[in-house]
């Protein structure tokens, strides 16, 4: 397998009120807020996360983990994507522009282009989305002559399908499973995994979705020799390492087990370093 990284750095994070710029509804009860906060759109990478609370106060009690959609260093604005789904997403969905919503971040460690591969596959399933079209966005532009950007998207049902107009509009080759058939292939986005590792020449993996089917996709491309980078979905109460309620079990260099933090070593690891069970 060639080698690859997944970047950890000592991270620079700031706790702020950030501005609501714009809050757009998606499609029924889902949502993109765009927030004002340059010092976190300036520093956020791929697959990096911000904490939110929607009130000044302390209901509700703790933040909540959202992955970045985009980012706009020029303009000092990122988005976030989510669904409403719960008290404290309602709560965000009545946010009008010009209030604030509590933010910490940028958090957690980013995907890394693996500059040997020809073929970037980037497998997303359902609402684990969002990453992969930041990832995608500052991708496309350095690939290089002969390489390819290949989206692998998957839901329950078509309207639970996320980040396809932003996917398409990089020029990007877009495939889709739903597992009623609603919308494109009828059964598992990790059955387009499969096909499309086929031919695993060159190719490199980044997903992120649920982690039955991140699983799933760390197998495929291990069994094949192909890079790959996951990012994990585990809960994250406080979002900075310190409750280690996010522990993940990772492989050992001497054929052991040890734990890391999604929040902070993670949400991104190397698919061969998590100890799938």
């Amino acid at each position: 397998m060639r080698s690859q990284q997944v970047h950890f750095v000592p991270m620079t994070r700031y706790e702020l009120p950030a501005v609501v710029v714009e809050h757009r509804q998606r499609a029924t009860n889902q949502y993109e807020l765009i927030l004002h906060a340059p010092p976190i759109a300036e520093r956020a990478m791929p697959g990096q996360f911000v904490m939110l609370r929607p009130m000044r106060t302390h209901a509700p009690l703790w933040r909540r983990p959202y992955s970045i959609l985009r980012a706009n260093p020029d303009k000092g604005v990122f988005s976030i994507f989510y669904s409403v789904q719960s008290a404290f997403t309602e709560l965000l969905s009545l946010k009008p522009i010009g209030s604030t919503v509590q933010t910490l971040g940028p958090l957690g460690s980013y995907f890394v282009p693996v500059r040997t591969a020809r073929r970037h596959i980037l497998v997303a399933g359902g609402v684990g989305a969002p990453p992969l079209c930041f990832f995608a966005s500052r991708l496309a532009p350095t690939l290089q002559a002969g390489e390819q950007l290949l989206i692998l998207a998957g839901a329950r049902r078509r309207d639970l399908l996320v980040g396809l107009d932003e996917f398409r509009a990089l020029g990007a080759e877009v495939r889709i499973a739903t597992d009623d058939g609603s919308h494109g292939y009828s059964g598992y986005v990790t059955d387009l995994l499969q096909h499309a590792l086929q031919d695993p020449v060159d190719s490199a993996v980044y997903a992120c979705g649920p982690n039955r089917m991140l699983e799933v996709a760390a197998r495929l491309c291990l069994a094949r020799g192909v890079p790959c980078q996951v990012s994990l979905d585990a809960p994250m109460p406080c979002g900075i390492g310190v409750c280690l309620g996010c522990a993940v079990k990772v492989a050992t260099p001497d054929g052991g087990v040890w734990y890391k933090r999604a929040c902070t070593e993670g949400p991104v690891f190397r698919a061969e370093e998590v100890v799938w069970e």
